[in-house]
């Protein structure tokens, strides 16, 4: 992890407010990649990485150097310069490697001067690589991040002893092929690193098992899409507007108002009449995607770290535009786009999901040649032999869901939770609020600073316990009003299946679930002082006992969802047809899923379930990992829970 310069944005001169403006290279964050054997460069410092390609079965060992330089302000241009234009911000829930106590707000934070000030010091950094089914100790999780001067978070490892700075991770490569990514996921900065280039793709292939035909060679390409600002001298810009008293530099939401892909700024690239495959990563901190590619027909594959059982295509509407490709923060989409009509033409990558605050219709091109270099020799994704493989998966992925909704017959659930996201906004009489907190299940990453989370889970203040080899309903609720607003979960080691979202009377339910707290009878903890019975309390954890079933027979210390279910139930989406990682709870809605603690390739056995069997080949038991709103701002801010994987 290196501080390097990158021609991001179009070099040249250009005129900005009656003044000349050149814009030279951007300075970023990123990783090179090095042969640990010979010392050869393989992949040069860029924003994103060089992609690395895995074999399945053949283990990957991997170490992980932090040489992110500090700022120097004596050089404002020169070596450390990223740290310096992004905005640390010290009274979130943080690394705090120099332990100023800034990120703990019960020590008096908000009151102490210092903490408002921008952190300049050693990097915090970890790798977490996303989507894979690896032990904990590898995992990268928001404990684990070291400084390039040797100091540690509290769950750091490492395999040996390799010295300050570094950490040796080693990733089986066991799970079913697909498109995996790595990122920073250091506490409290993940959206910093992220944001200033700590990304990159991680291929796991098996060709004895992942579908054959695919365009491959020059016409595989992988594109992160993520959206950034900038200064008038080309520099990373995250703005700075205080959102909060408490937290004089942190927002919840950031959207910026220039299109990147891998790297390079609104870029155009040269395709031939063919078919093409592409890696799509959203990996963006806050911004989701709906992407058009005009008229080109377009194959959806895999999504996250796996590939569907054949082609799905995407729907195309009246007029003859694609209804485009949904894709969230940590998301992948693994599709085929047909350029082989277009010859000569330019097609508009677009993107019609509206911003918040910015809109970025724009994202990027597609120059079509006149002609084929050579013939187009990949197989028809619209005509898939799923006898052969060809352009389909050889064996079928072993379902949950029958696509529309429903559990299979013979799927057996072992457990079901109910679990509550929810944005607190904290008031403070001015036009800016006292404190917000993005939580899960009210709760904050450390349980035991949550009371109803530290009177039933006294011991570390984890909650969710699910046992290795079983099958877990999540019935999650994103507790928000506001048309359009969602969360990605995403869950660390486990992948699951989305069985379905239901819309739900958010503002009853919350109105409802504001009254439980303290409420008679509830064998929850007391309500500490500040607090009100009937009225929310923020930090409480759930309002009732997270371990006795309520009445739908689910977990989590909630007020049951039945009562408050309005309609049908909503099947999954076409990029939703397999294994996911990374799914959307939308505002107004329950999204269900079946999340399984068993290797995805394992086949489901009717009636039966496997809880209480570690099918990894190795011990998930040891230590803990975590699930986490993708929401990179929001994950950074309480948003982010750990859970620990049980006998």
């Amino acid at each position: 992890m290196m501080e390097t310069n990158q021609q991001v944005l179009p070099p040249g001169s250009y005129a900005q407010c009656g003044a000349g403006v050149t814009l030279g290279q951007t300075r970023v964050w990123a990783y090179q990649t090095t042969d640990s054997s010979t010392g050869a460069v393989l992949g040069p410092a860029r924003w994103p990485a060089v992609t690395i390609v895995a074999q399945r079965g053949t283990a990957t060992r991997a170490t992980y150097v932090n040489r992110l330089p500090s700022f120097d302000p004596a050089q404002p241009t020169g070596p450390g310069l990223v740290q310096g234009e992004l905005p640390f911000d010290q009274t979130v829930h943080w690394a705090d490697p120099l332990k100023t106590g800034c990120a703990m707000p019960m020590q008096g934070a908000s009151a102490n001067p210092s903490c408002k000030q921008n952190y300049i010091g050693p990097v915090p950094a970890t790798v977490h690589l996303h989507g894979a089914e690896l032990p904990a100790a590898y995992d990268g999780d928001p404990e684990s991040w070291f400084t390039p001067n040797g100091l540690k978070g509290a769950d750091y490892h490492t395999i040996g002893s390799p010295g300050p700075g570094t950490a040796i991770y080693e990733y089986p490569n066991l799970q079913e092929p697909g498109t995996l990514w790595f990122h920073d996921h250091a506490l409290g900065v993940t959206r910093l690193n992220v944001y200033a280039g700590l990304a990159g793709f991680y291929f796991l292939k098996d060709p004895n098992t992942e579908p054959q035909g695919y365009p491959s060679g020059p016409y595989e390409i992988e594109m992160a899409v993520q959206d950034r600002m900038f200064d008038a001298s080309g520099q990373l810009y995250l703005p700075t507007q205080q959102a909060s008293i408490n937290h004089p530099f942190w927002s919840p939401i950031f959207e910026g108002d220039v299109a990147v892909v891998n790297g390079a700024a609104f870029p155009y690239l040269n395709v031939e009449p063919r078919r093409y495959r592409l890696h799509i990563l959203n990996g963006s901190l806050n911004r989701g995607y709906t992407f058009v590619f005009g008229n080109a027909p377009v194959y959806l594959v895999g999504a996250d770290d796996n590939y569907f059982d054949k082609p799905v295509p995407l729907a195309v509407s009246s007029g003859g535009v694609s209804d485009g490709l949904p894709v969230s923060p940590g998301e992948r989409a693994d599709i085929i786009v047909d350029f082989s009509k277009f010859a000569g033409q330019t097609i508009e990558l677009t993107n019609s999901q509206p911003g918040q605050d910015v809109q970025l219709p724009d994202i990027m091109q597609f120059r079509v040649a006149a002609s084929t270099s050579t013939p187009d020799a990949s197989c028809d994704p619209a005509h898939p032999d799923t006898t052969a493989g060809v352009c389909a998966r050889k064996n079928p992925v072993p379902h949950l869901t029958d696509g529309n909704g429903n559990v299979l017959p013979g799927v057996k659930v072992d457990r079901v939770r109910q679990m509550i996201l929810y944005d607190h906004v904290e008031k403070s009489g001015g036009p800016v609020p006292a404190d917000i907190k993005e939580y899960v299940n009210n709760t904050t990453w450390n349980g035991l600073e949550s009371a109803s989370i530290a009177h039933d889970f006294p011991s570390d203040g984890i909650s969710e316990l699910p046992r290795v080899g079983s099958v877990e309903m999540w019935e999650i609720v994103y507790l928000s009003t506001m048309p359009g607003a969602s969360h990605p979960v995403h869950i660390h080691l486990s992948q699951f299946q989305v069985l379905n979202r239901q819309a739900i009377n958010t503002s009853q339910y919350l109105a409802d679930w504001n009254k439980a707290f303290g409420a008679t009878g509830s064998s929850a903890a007391p309500l500490p002082g500040g607090c009100t019975a009937g009225t929310y309390c923020a930090d409480y954890g759930p309002p009732l006992d997270y371990a006795t079933p309520n009445k739908d027979g689910a977990l989590g210390g909630n007020l049951p969802f039945s009562g408050y279910l309005q309609g049908a139930n909503l099947p999954p989406a076409a990029g939703e047809s397999g294994w996911k990682d990374t799914a959307d709870a939308h505002a107004g809605q329950v999204l269900r899923i079946l999340v399984r603690w068993t290797p995805s390739s394992i086949p489901v056995v009717p009636n039966q379930s496997y809880a209480g069997q570690n099918l990894y080949e190795f011990d998930p038991t040891q230590g803990y990992y975590v699930w986490h709103c993708h929401v990179i701002t929001h994950e950074d801010n309480e948003m982010m829970r750990p859970y620990r994987v049980t006998n």
